[in-house]
């Protein structure tokens, strides 16, 4: 009689063993379902391959914004683009600035005349292999500029190439005219990293800081795009907080992702 009763606990204990074995694995395979996205934009590339091996450590998608007719212009781009599908990139355009400091070799300006404009951004597109869209360095001045933005917009339409607005300046005409000759556009929520900080706990605590107000844009808007720049500090704090970000039920996803969906 215990002999019995032993085998049928045993029994037991196994389809409950059983059970929650299945249970666990069913759960794993359950995709988890995001609130909200958000995409990281990293400017200014081009200088140097310094800060490459702690972009791929991010191991998230990651979009470039590649400066033109730099030393490592080509080689950024091709070796990205080399180590998989996380990688995409864009070409980061000089543009007129109200500051007017260190312009890049030939920054678009306002007073420039249309066949100047059009040389310049055919030779910008060329100088960056493999772009998927555009966005705008520096440009406070040239993006508040109805009849130039007009012309590069209207450009990138025709090559089928998104523009996201870095938003320079608070009046950018770029959203309105993108509006109404059918561009795929987007806007910046946040800068990361533009503070100046001299100690590097402080510079840390700040790219943190902004990070958790992408996510609070982020979970209010459905989705939220970042802006940060070609430094190692910058990436490291990406890295470190893919897990607090996942946490939140955000996910991470190409900046092409969130152009697409903004234009829906």
């Amino acid at each position: 009689m215990k002999f019995r009763s032993s085998i049928k606990i045993l029994s037991i204990l196994l389809i409950l063993a059983v059970a929650i074995i299945i249970f666990i694995i069913i759960l794993y395979r359950v995709p988890t379902k995001y609130e909200a996205q958000v995409a990281f934009v990293i400017d200014d590339w081009g200088y140097s391959l310094n800060n490459v091996e702690a972009l791929l450590k991010i191991d998230r998608p990651v979009t470039l914004a590649i400066l033109p007719h730099l030393r490592y212009s080509k080689e950024i781009s091709e070796l990205v683009r080399k180590n998989g599908k996380n990688y995409d990139v864009i070409l980061h355009l000089p543009l007129e600035s109200k500051s007017g400091k260190a312009p890049e070799q030939d920054t678009i300006r306002r007073n420039m005349k249309k066949e100047r404009v059009l040389s310049i951004l055919k030779d910008d597109i060329e100088g960056v292999p493999g772009i998927i869209g555009v966005s705008n360095h520096q440009g406070s001045k040239a993006t508040e500029n109805r009849e130039t933005m007009k012309i590069i917009l209207e450009e990138l339409k025709k090559r089928n190439l998104f523009f996201l607005d870095s938003r320079t300046t608070p009046v950018s005409v770029c959203g309105s005219i993108s509006g109404k000759i059918g561009l795929r556009h987007a806007e910046r929520d946040v800068f990361i990293d533009l503070a100046q900080k001299k100690e590097e706990k402080q510079y840390r605590a700040y790219i943190k800081k902004q990070i958790r107000e992408l996510m609070r844009i982020a979970k209010t808007k459905g989705s939220a795009i970042a802006i940060g720049h070609d430094k190692k500090l910058t990436l490291e704090v990406i890295k470190d907080s893919i897990a607090g970000i996942e946490k939140e039920n955000i996910k991470i996803v190409p900046l092409k992702q969130l152009v697409e969906k903004h234009e829906k």
